[in-house]
């Protein structure tokens, strides 16, 4: 019964005894083989050298260690040619040779690591009732042989950062599986190439569009169709308006100014007549000081990067004089006019649920900061008092209670912040925005230009029209505009993995998304993982 009980799926072991010492369980088992074959030479022996016994733990049972002591035998291989002549039994369905714990015992604990990892594993089997440490739950995962490879058909290839701008990987999905194929230490070209030789020959390969992929995938999969991915050819193109608007801050800012010209009624008349009896203008407090001589501190660096840029210094060169990065220099030297920085636009807010009840109490006389913090508290809001007072500040200042935008109204845009207004349908535009966008329009016609274009270019990938891509190639290549001229031209260079992916449903994006989960599982670990366990644990995540 016992037998039957602990022990039903492995034949020719029987269970004597069962007894309980403290907190842990002991069982008493016995090999009832009458012979055993030979690991070296595979034949049947049946003459027994000795009987030795081995002390092997098994699962828990309740919580409560399982220690088993088997008892077994050694037989003596009678073929004469054998160098092995004396060996020991085998009984690979509950312990492997020399092992200290049942299979079972073992495959737990390997799950575990692979879930879990080390620390957290090992306080999960602790709780268990599985004594181990984290050295050796990842010892397990690392000892675990690699998945099987198997033939790949649509393969994604991405890279990922094991330590974020100075080493990178290479993460490849199987996209038709839904699942991670294998990692790359690196993502160069040869080693990408090896790896497709080691390997049936993927007929699509998803990429992106970086050139050490594309160069790889020519020389490891010759016939494969390489398919660029809509996600950055779409980013591409959006990057590049983004670098023709850097260059446009002067016409932004003015375009801002009109709105809010536009927005202001001046007064009909002056009090005491004239503008020389204007109030003077308030003081300035201490943030606002700060911002002042933040900006001058960048318009001082930016006018000492034009010239040495007029002296012949390098970009390098200038960056490593200034101690900036070599991207700064670039923006600076790329625009017209001194880049400006955009204030940041806040989103929802502790205080933006609380709003209206906020609104409807100022409206009705109670300017008090602390004695509406007060009521804010009673209403669930767990603020501290300088939000709200920071708020009210606002509304002062503007004397406008029913503006509850935290931007100021007419301040400039950035770059970035105007191309997704432009790329923005109209009917999801505020009233403010529209109006600065008219301005931007009527003082730069190119925009417009630059606009139709890149909404031209996502129409053409979301209608799969290839005939499209190479009108729309033609026309971005006569616009006028040198940001959009190198986009074409780029795509003319990698054509036919963009007609690719205009023509057919491929994309790169489940890949994006496992270097996501691989992201996440790297964290988990602290970023401590060298690639092989990091290795491990993602492909064994499914």
């Amino acid at each position: 019964m016992l037998t039957h009980l602990l022990f039903s799926h492995v034949p020719g072991v029987r269970v004597d005894r069962l007894w309980h010492d403290g907190d842990v369980v002991h069982v008493d088992a016995v090999t009832t083989r009458r012979a055993a074959h030979c690991p070296r030479c595979g034949r049947r022996s049946k003459r027994v050298h000795s009987h030795y016994s081995r002390t092997v733990t098994d699962l828990p049972c309740c919580g409560a260690p399982v220690v088993i002591h088997l008892h077994t035998r050694r037989f003596v291989c009678r073929v004469r040619w054998c160098k092995r002549k004396i060996f020991t039994e085998r009984i690979p369905t509950l312990v492997a040779p020399s092992a200290r714990r049942t299979v079972r015992l073992r495959t737990h604990l390997e799950r575990t690591g692979f879930a879990l990892g080390g620390a957290p594993g090992a306080r999960h089997a602790t709780a268990q009732g599985i004594a181990v440490s984290r050295r050796t739950l990842l010892r397990l995962v690392r000892a675990a042989p690699l998945p099987e490879r198997g033939p790949v058909r649509a393969l994604g290839v991405d890279d990922w950062a094991q330590r974020k701008g100075q080493r990178y990987g290479t993460i490849l999905v199987n996209l038709e599986a839904h699942r991670v194929v294998d990692l790359l230490p690196d993502r160069t070209a040869a080693t990408f190439a090896a790896w497709l030789h080691d390997g049936p020959e993927p007929a699509i390969i998803s990429r992106d569009r970086g050139g050490e992929y594309a160069d790889g995938a020519r020389q490891g999969a010759p016939h494969a169709l390489q398919v660029a991915d809509r996600f950055h050819l779409v980013k591409n193109v959006t990057d590049a308006f983004e670098r023709f608007l850097m260059r446009k801050h002067a016409l932004l800012r003015q375009a801002a100014r009109d709105t809010r010209a536009c927005e202001e009624t001046p007064p009909s008349h002056l009090p005491n007549g004239g503008a020389g009896e204007l109030a003077a203008a308030p003081s300035l407090n201490r943030r606002q000081h700060e911002q002042q001589e933040c900006h001058a501190r960048r318009y001082a660096r930016y006018e000492e990067v034009c010239a040495l840029r007029a002296q012949g210094h390098s970009i390098g060169a200038i960056a490593r004089r200034m101690d900036i990065a070599p991207r700064t220099v670039q923006r600076f030297l790329h625009a017209e006019t001194f880049p400006e920085r955009a204030p940041r636009r806040g989103g929802p807010t502790l205080l933006t649920p609380f709003e209206p009840f906020l609104r409807e109490r100022w409206n009705a006389g109670c300017h008090n900061a602390t004695q509406l913090w007060r009521e804010l508290r009673e209403r669930g809001f767990t603020g501290r008092y300088g939000i709200v007072a920071l708020h009210l500040h606002q509304w002062r200042a503007t004397d406008r209670p029913s503006a509850s935008r935290c931007v100021r109204r007419g301040t400039a845009y950035s770059p970035r912040q105007t191309v997704w207004l432009l790329l923005r349908p109209n009917e999801q535009l505020t009233t403010e925005e529209s109006a600065y966008l008219l301005h931007l329009h009527r003082s730069c016609p190119e925009v417009m230009v630059a606009q139709a274009l890149v909404e031209e270019f996502v129409a053409v990938l979301k209608e799969h029209d290839v005939a499209g891509l190479y009108a729309w190639l033609h026309r971005a290549e006569e616009c006028g505009i040198a940001e959009l001229r190198a986009v074409a031209r780029g795509m003319w260079r990698d054509r036919d993995a963009v007609e690719a992916a205009v023509a057919t449903e491929w994309s790169n994006g489940q890949t994006e998304g496992q270097v996501n989960r691989l992201k996440v599982l790297k964290r988990a670990m602290y970023g401590r993982a060298k690639f092989d366990l990091l290795r491990q644990r993602m492909l064994y995540a499914g």
